[in-house]
């Protein structure tokens, strides 16, 4: 298993939640929308914040009204 600091430096840039929302919205994920995600981290390379800043992202893209309809 890979170190931080070599995942790290096999990244050509720096993924944050909001390169990642970024990223999202070029996929055509819009307010109100439901989605399944099922994400190898992995893939994604080293991400600032980690799970939690790919959560944060997906919440931000999506918002409380794509949110909605999993709440009771």
């Amino acid at each position: 298993m890979a170190t931080e600091q070599e995942a790290i430096a096999r990244c050509t840039e720096p993924r944050t939640r909001e390169s990642l929302a970024h990223d999202m919205r070029k996929m055509g994920m819009v307010a109100g929308m439901s989605v399944l995600v099922h994400v190898s981290l992995r893939s994604l390379g080293w991400v600032c914040g980690g799970p939690i800043a790919v959560i944060q992202a997906l919440m931000d893209v999506i918002t409380p009204q794509g949110l909605s309809s999993c709440r009771p």
